[in-house]
């Protein structure tokens, strides 16, 4: 069951933190908090890799075998990685980069 909390909440980290990367890149906004330059398909690439990194984590943590503490890990993965977010990206992190003007 350990396994199955840590992979979750791993898959739910990895995933809340690619899908804003992924929709940002597909809707066609190059703006990123990354360390790496601005384009919308590197936002996508960013996003998809997260994703799948959070599709292995989601497989390898066998959710079915115990679906209530491995849902609640993902949920608070996901959580975790918002609250993150919501906290960090308000400024550049990254004072070398520019961000590109709307």
């Amino acid at each position: 069951m350990v396994t199955t909390i840590v992979f979750g909440f791993l898959a739910g980290f990895w995933g809340g933190n690619g899908l804003p990367y992924f929709v940002a890149g597909s809707t066609g906004d190059g703006r990123n908090p990354g360390p790496f330059a601005d384009s919308a398909a590197g936002n996508v690439l960013v996003g998809w890799f997260m994703l799948v990194v959070a599709a292995v984590f989601g497989h390898f943590a066998h959710l079915p075998r115990h679906p209530a503490a491995g849902w609640s890990a993902v949920a608070l993965g996901v959580l975790a990685v918002g609250l993150i977010h919501s906290r960090t990206w308000r400024n550049n992190p990254w004072p070398w980069r520019r961000p590109l003007p709307d």
